[in-house]
């Protein structure tokens, strides 16, 4: 039969040990958790802002592909995503004519929330939901004064 010899330096943590490092764990954490939300919350937002950029800019574009005289104000729902995780956005286009050959445009994306009642957020978080808002003219296709 063999005997061990414990020697001091080769004992284990004590029970009063291991309560304290758990409660540093626990502390620690419960400082970085709410982060971890901001994080989540703020990137979401961003995402959703993301998505009135890139309708903003579809709706430009087909501005852009159209003819001058069905450059109109307007004003549509559009729904983009997968039917699971959609986001729907509030497009008004604000057509002003400014001459007989020039067109002022303004394009609004408004992301809408995702309630029953489809209204658009608000509250104390709906800066970060924000409208997406795009300028820009549109000219006829004619010879300008200085082609010749």
């Amino acid at each position: 039969m063999e005997t061990r010899t414990i020697h001091k330096d080769q004992q284990g943590f004590t029970l009063m040990e291991t309560c304290i490092a758990l409660m540093l764990i626990m502390i620690i954490s419960s400082g970085v958790a709410p982060l971890f939300v901001y994080a989540m919350k703020y990137n979401s937002a961003a995402a959703i802002r993301a998505g009135a950029l890139a309708v903003a800019q579809r709706k430009l574009e087909k501005l852009r592909a159209d003819s001058f005289t069905s450059c109109t104000s307007s004003s549509e729902i559009v729904t983009v995503g997968p039917t699971t995780g959609s986001q729907t956005y509030t497009i008004d286009t604000i057509v002003t004519d400014t001459s007989t050959s020039l067109k002022n445009v303004k394009i609004v994306v408004t992301p809408q929330g995702r309630s029953t009642t489809g209204g658009v957020y608000s509250g104390t978080d709906g800066w970060m939901y924000g409208q997406v808002i795009i300028y820009t003219e549109r000219t006829t296709l004619s010879a300008g004064p200085n082609l010749g």
